[in-house]
């Protein structure tokens, strides 16, 4: 498995999306992808959008699995960030691998 990318969702949507075959989001029509992260940018991620967003849970992708298209593109100015693997459509939910709950300061 290429390393896996994270997706963060309020913890009382995840049984409603883990059900469905697919994950389709609104940023699918407006921006083309879903927005997704790594493990070095979770902290990064957290803090910028989900801060107060109260419980959250992480869902761990495995990129091999996902059948629409995952390019890592530029997403801040930070190059310690790294490139943000962003997916191109719907995601299928048989491409999570593990969820738990996000624990962060």
């Amino acid at each position: 498995m290429k390393s896996a990318i994270y997706l963060i969702l309020p913890r009382a949507q995840v049984a409603d999306v883990l059900a469905q075959p697919f994950y389709i989001i609104p940023s699918i029509e407006s921006e083309g992808f879903i927005h997704a992260c790594s493990k070095l940018q979770l902290d990064y991620v957290v803090a910028r959008f989900y801060k107060d967003k109260g419980p959250l849970a992480l869902l761990k992708v495995d990129p091999d699995l996902i059948t629409a298209e995952v390019k890592y593109e530029g997403a801040t100015n930070n190059s310690e960030l790294g490139l943000f693997p962003h997916i191109y459509g719907p995601l299928n939910t048989s491409a999570v691998v593990e969820v738990s709950d996000l624990k962060y300061q």
